[in-house]
């Protein structure tokens, strides 16, 4: 495959718009007509003359041009990630801090069951009983211990003596009591205690975020990879069609510019830490009741211009359930709900999310309510083997009364710095200044673009 398809297909559609200008600077090199983007700083320029082909010089300075345009970009793109990756590791920070604080008191905890364990067994052998040995101690304390650290381990009665190492689909065992005591109650109650369990909401906050974040780092490390890789590979091309020798210098002068391309810049040692950090999670996981992953988990979005946003919450889904099944509104129901069509039809968006889950509907109205119900099985509501999971950009969701009364509600952290209203104003403006604002701006925690005043930037 040649480079300029494996840049465009390896490379996030939402961050096309900063990577090196490959095919644009191509296309010159071959003299064919090239529409230059206006820089964010001037008016647009729709109408850009063409470059004739014989105009050799016009073409080495238009490839320059672009060049610049591109290093530009790029260098915006990676100190705006920078300052806000770092600013954000430290919310992260905070979540496993305040995920260890909820874990040291709750019933939910692995390390408080196991204590209780050793207490019960310390008590059944009494104080005079010497006969089982130091050896012997020291093994069931390691088989304990082991068991705790298997991914898929049954925790079920972990209260009253040795962990078993037999596998199930979880680890799991019913809700403990204050006192250590297992919590007797259906699956039903049990899921729904354990939703509320400040203990089980901080550990979702945590291991989501953590998750997402090592996700975009490494997306992000893989970009600046295909930038270097782009920019010695068009420099070598330039060299060939002009019958030059500037490739070395060039780059030189570009990798100065953006000294990150050499050395990957603060991207690796903070995915370090964040792997570190995910550790520390998983440790302070909580015990989950019997049949917790045996559960369908329902969502409901419109899903446009699908983006690693939408893929690291479907992703998300699997922590409460098994069986995914997703409703997507039809093209109607979301110019009603939006003002504006989708840019995606429903098809595209149908097929865009199907891999990510186990099931689709189509909502044809801007109330979800009747169409869900018609989902959700009686039998499942009654056996509490369904739950609801969503991101939290909309807390009171259409049809969230319903959906509370019959099953679990969950709530999702968002992924930072991403929506479809930004790849919307970036990729779909008519105006290059609107989309050259709306690249660089910041964003709310919805995701949308807004500029110094805090107003959002719309698509022109």
């Amino acid at each position: 495959m040649k480079f300029g398809h494996t840049l465009t297909n390896s490379i996030q559609p939402e961050w096309r718009f900063y990577a090196v200008d490959y095919k644009p600077l191509k296309k010159t090199l071959k003299g064919k007509h090239v529409k230059v983007p206006s820089s964010p700083d001037s008016a647009p320029s729709p109408t850009t003359p063409p470059v004739p082909p014989s105009t050799s010089k016009a073409n080495v300075d238009l490839f320059k041009r672009i060049l610049e345009d591109s290093v530009e970009k790029l260098g915006k793109f990676y100190e705006s990630k920078e300052a806000s990756l770092l600013a954000y590791v430290k919310v992260l920070e905070e979540r496993v801090s305040k995920l260890q604080k909820s874990e040291t008191t709750s019933p939910l905890s692995r390390r408080n069951s196991l204590n209780k364990s050793l207490t019960n067994l310390a008590a059944q052998d009494g104080p005079g009983d010497t006969s089982s040995g130091s050896e012997s101690e020291s093994d069931d304390d390691a088989n304990i211990g082991l068991s705790l650290n298997e991914s898929e381990v049954d925790l079920t009665n972990i209260s009253s003596g040795p962990v078993s190492s037999s596998s199930s689909s979880a680890i799991s065992s019913p809700p403990h009591s204050d006192q250590g005591e297992p919590v007797v109650g259906s699956l039903k109650d049990l899921c729904r205690e354990t939703a509320q369990n400040d203990h089980f909401k901080d550990y979702i906050y945590s291991i989501k975020s953590l998750r997402t974040f090592e996700r975009e780092l490494s997306l992000l490390v893989e970009f600046i990879e295909l930038n270097r890789v782009g920019f010695s590979k068009i420099l070598k091309k330039f060299d060939k069609v002009v019958g030059s020798s500037i490739r070395e210098k060039r780059l030189e002068e570009v990798t100065a510019k953006l000294p990150f391309l050499a050395s990957g810049g603060f991207l690796k040692p903070l995915l370090l830490k964040v792997q570190s950090l995910i550790n520390t999670t998983l440790i302070l996981k909580p015990i989950l009741p019997s049949g917790w992953s045996d559960r369908k988990v329902y969502t409901i979005g419109c899903f446009d211009l699908f983006h690693r946003g939408h893929v690291n919450v479907l992703a998300s889904l699997r922590e409460f359930g098994h069986f995914i099944v997703a409703g997507i509104h039809d093209d109607e129901s979301y110019f009603k709900l939006k003002k504006k069509y989708p840019i995606d039809n429903l098809e595209k968006r149908m097929a865009n999310v199907k891999p990510h889950v186990d099931m689709i509907y189509v909502i044809p109205s801007t109330d979800p309510m009747p169409y869900i119900q018609m989902m959700v099985s009686p039998q499942d509501i009654e056996a509490g083997l369904c739950c609801y999971a969503r991101g939290d950009d909309m807390l009171q969701f259409p049809g969230r009364d319903w959906v509370e009364s019959v099953m679990p509600v969950h709530f999702l952290p968002r992924t930072e710095g991403c929506s479809s209203s930004l790849i919307r104003t970036i990729y779909h403006s008519d105006s290059d200044l609107t989309r050259h604002k709306a690249a660089f701006a910041k964003t709310r925690y919805d995701g949308k673009p807004v500029d110094e005043n805090g107003e959002v930037i719309k698509t022109s």
